[in-house]
This record gives C-alpha cells, sequence and structure tokens, in this order.
C-alpha cells in the first residue's frame, strides 16, 4: 500500500522515479488557485510536473475546507483503488510532505491537455473529441472509483476520503464569496464581483434573486440535490484539465474538488466553464451524456444495483433541473461578462441569448425543485 503523503518526503518520492538528480525548472501555467509547478526531465528524457499546494497559498483550499489537501490525498491512495479507473485516467505519480504542503508528482501532460482559455477565444473542439469527452465523463460517473477508495480507507483504518463539501463547491464563486475574496486581498474577488454586477445588469430580477438566495444560503439545493443518488465526481471539469492520449484514453488533471454528489454538479459546471469550446448546445450535449452513462452503466458494480442507470441517477429529470441551477450559480458571473462584451459562442449562440436561456431554464428548474 502506498503511504499517505503526510509520511513521505520528497526526496523519497523522486528517488522513486529517478528524479533525486534532477534540476527543476520553470513551467508556467495558467492555474488561478495559488499553486505553483516545475517540471524535471529524468535521465532518459521523460518529462513530469511536480506541483506544490498549502491551504497558505491556495484560495481554493482554503474556500473548500481542505485541510488534508485531497489532491494530495488522491495522488498517494494505493493502487487497488486506482484501477477502476482503467479507461479514465488519474494522472499522478504520487505524493509527497513538501513544507507545510503537499508536492504532487505528474506525467507532463502539456501536449495531451485540451487548450482553453476564454469565450469567444477558445478552439472550438470537433465533434468526435467532444463525443470522446462525453463518454469518458459518463465512464467516469458509472465506474464505482469513490466507493473503492471509501472501502479501501475503511481496510486501512484510515478516515474516510476528504471529499470536497458540496455547499463550499456550489457557492465558491458566489457573490458573498467573492467579496471575501476581495476583503482579502486576492485578486479573484474583484474579477468574480464584476462579473455579478455585470449579471445583475443583463438577467431578469428573478434570475437574480435565485442566484443572490442560493449564494446566501445553498441549503436548498443541497437539500434537492441530497435526494438524489451519489457518485465519484471530478468537481472541476474544464477542457483545461483533460487530455487527449492514446488509445481512445482520456486523463483527468487536477482533482482538488473532487467529491461524492449528483452527477448534476459536475454537468453543471462542464457546460458553463466550456462554452467557448463547445460546438453543441446544453440540452444535446446532456442528451449525449445520458446516451453514454446509459450504455456505461450496470458494467462497473459491485453485485447490486448502485451503478445501474437509475441507481446511479435516480431522476433523471430531477438531474436536468439542477443542472441548469448548478450552472447558472456557478459561472453566472462569466454570463454577464461575456453578455456585455458581446461574445459569440462556440455553438454560435450569443452570450446575451446564452444568458438568458440558462436563467429560463434555471428558474422552471427552480419552480419545479426548490
Amino acid at each position: 500500500m502506498t503511504a499517505g503523503w503526510r509520511e513521505r518526503t520528497l526526496l523519497d518520492l523522486l528517488t522513486e522515479h529517478g528524479l533525486e538528480l534532477s534540476p527543476e525548472h520553470a513551467f508556467p501555467t495558467d492555474g488561478w488557485s495559488g499553486a505553483t509547478f516545475t517540471g524535471l526531465i529524468d535521465p532518459v528524457g521523460r518529462h513530469y510536473v511536480l506541483k506544490r499546494t498549502s491551504l497558505a497559498t491556495d484560495w481554493i483550499a482554503r474556500a473548500t475546507r481542505d485541510e488534508d489537501l485531497r489532491e494530495g490525498w488522491l495522488a498517494a491512495r494505493p493502487t487497488e483503488a486506482m484501477a477502476w479507473l482503467p479507461r479514465t485516467s488519474i494522472a499522478y505519480l504520487g505524493a509527497a510532505a513538501d513544507g507545510d504542503g503537499v508536492a504532487i508528482l505528474m506525467p507532463d501532460l502539456s501536449t495531451e491537455l485540451i487548450a482553453w482559455e476564454r469565450p469567444g477565444h477558445d478552439p472550438v473542439i470537433d465533434d468526435p473529441t467532444l463525443r470522446r469527452v462525453i463518454e469518458s465523463v459518463a465512464r467516469l460517473h458509472a465506474m464505482p472509483w469513490s466507493r473503492v477508495l471509501e472501502s479501501a480507507s475503511e481496510r486501512e483504518g484510515q478516515l474516510p476520503p476528504p471529499w470536497c463539501p458540496l455547499a463550499e463547491r456550489l457557492t465558491l464563486l458566489s457573490r458573498p464569496s467573492a467579496a471575501g475574496y476581495a476583503a482579502d486581498g486576492n485578486a479573484v474577488g474583484p474579477r468574480f464581483l464584476a462579473g455579478w454586477d455585470a449579471f445583475d445588469r443583463r438577467a431578469p430580477e428573478a434570475a437574480r434573486k435565485l442566484v443572490d438566495d442560493l449564494g446566501a444560503n445553498p441549503q436548498p439545493l443541497v437539500d434537492a440535490l441530497g435526494g438524489l443518488p451519489s457518485v465519484g465526481l471530478h468537481g472541476d471539469l474544464k477542457l483545461a484539465n483533460v487530455a487527449l492520449l492514446p488509445e481512445d484514453r482520456v486523463g483527468f488533471i487536477d482533482w482538488q474538488m473532487t467529491l461524492r454528489a449528483p452527477i448534476a454538479v459536475d454537468l453543471g459546471w462542464f457546460l458553463v466553464s466550456n462554452s467557448g469550446s463547445l460546438p453543441a448546445k446544453p440540452e444535446s450535449i446532456v442528451a449525449e451524456y445520458r446516451q453514454a452513462l446509459e450504455w456505461d452503466s450496470g458494467r462497473w458494480g459491485f453485485g447490486d444495483d448502485a451503478n445501474d442507470f437509475a441507481g446511479l441517477t435516480g431522476d433523471w429529470d430531477a438531474q436536468a433541473d439542477l443542472t441548469w441551477i448548478v450552472g447558472l450559480l456557478l459561472r453566472g458571473w462569466r454570463k454577464g461578462l461575456d453578455a456585455e462584451a458581446g461574445v459569440i459562442l462556440a455553438s454560435r449562440t450569443s452570450a446575451a441569448d446564452d444568458l438568458a436561456w440558462w436563467c429560463r431554464r434555471a428558474l422552471e428548474a427552480a419552480q419545479r425543485r426548490l
């Protein structure tokens, strides 16, 4: 069994992979959490990335109460648990203590990661790539990897996995959270606040009230999600975190906000965070996802019904409804900015029409579910 990251030195981790004598070099990224990255090359020319993060440096870790630095926890898990993701790769090689934080070693997937910048400027992925990603996300949700991790932890006499708390994930980018970041001197705070100001100028009053109410108190949404089955979610399905690997495999990086929750949480964020690259409209993507999940469901269970389609989704209509609410709550701020900038999304929809569509669907869903 792999030791927990707190029990391992960085030198031990690097030595295991033949990197103990390899100098670290600058590795620029567009990450914004506060984590830092360096690159390494082993004696035979293989490239690696070392990610360092801690509560002191990472605002997302602080905002999601990540005292255990869950990405390091996951990176240090036994291969027994990881074997449940044969074609949905977790791209980690290990983790070790580094000062007051964790250092996470990964292969360098720079050339495999899907480009992602901002709506209106992102490269549009083609339909086969979108289908490949959707199928991989569905497979991730269908496999019982999160339950395997919990079972492995129980057998090892450890605490359960430090999943990201749902309420904190849902309100990570809300106006109250943004105000807190700004008060702390975090540059992301003013950015989010400007977005919510744009949202308030562009969105109908009822949608503004829905988002404001849930941002201040997400419990009604948490309760509605609580009536649906929970599965293992990635937690941050930006396309920038998706690597297209050989043999049609797909790898996911940045599992900092991984959690157990209904699929609506991953779906809502996937749709709104990637609108600049997704060539299809939200409803058609959700329909394709459902087809992929139906195909994969039941293939990875524990001999019970927890991983058939109904066991994974519960009330599918409720999942779809909550997807629209989650998406607007998480990224309404960006939709406001894009609407005011006159952006045309990859689906050939104007950002203004897209914002109106999301507001309408979220309000209709809220009437039924909250």
